[in-house]
C-alpha cells in the first residue's frame, strides 16, 4: 500500500515545514521576522486548514515588493525540498500589521526553529 498525503497528514508536518521556511527567509531576507498563526498556532488543525505564515519585515511593503519575497522565498523553499503539497500561506506584512494578527489570535515567534519540536503549539 502506498503511502498516501492526504491534507490532514500534510499538515502534521508544520513544524518541518516552519524550519524550511525559517531557512528560505533568512536567505531571502535576513532582517525579516517569521511567525506562525491561524488554526496551526490554536491547535485548531482541521484538514480544510493552511498554515498561515507572517513574514513580518521592519517597513510595510508594497504590493509589488510583498509578491516578488513571495517568489523569492518559496523558489528558495523549494530548493530545501519544501514539498509542493505543503498547505503554506505566507502573508508578507509590516511590524505595524503584526500587532493587528496579534490582536485577533495566536501568534507563535519562530525565532530559533530548534525549539519546534513535537511537544511545541
Amino acid at each position: 500500500m502506498v503511502n498516501k498525503v492526504t491534507p490532514l497528514r500534510a499538515l502534521m508536518e508544520w513544524r518541518e515545514y516552519a524550519r524550511i521556511l525559517y531557512r528560505a527567509v533568512k536567505n531571502v531576507m535576513l532582517e525579516a521576522e517569521i511567525y506562525i498563526t491561524g488554526g496551526v498556532a490554536e491547535n485548531r488543525i482541521t484538514a480544510r486548514s493552511d498554515i498561515d505564515v507572517l513574514i513580518v519585515l521592519p517597513y510595510t511593503p508594497t504590493f509589488n515588493e510583498a509578491v516578488e519575497l513571495r517568489t523569492k522565498i518559496l523558489e528558495k523553499a523549494e530548493d530545501l525540498e519544501l514539498p509542493l503539497y505543503a498547505p503554506i500561506e505566507l502573508h508578507i506584512i509590516g511590524k505595524e500589521e503584526l500587532k493587528k494578527y496579534m490582536k485577533k489570535g495566536k501568534v507563535i515567534p519562530v525565532k530559533d526553529v530548534t525549539y519546534l519540536d513535537s511537544s511545541s503549539t
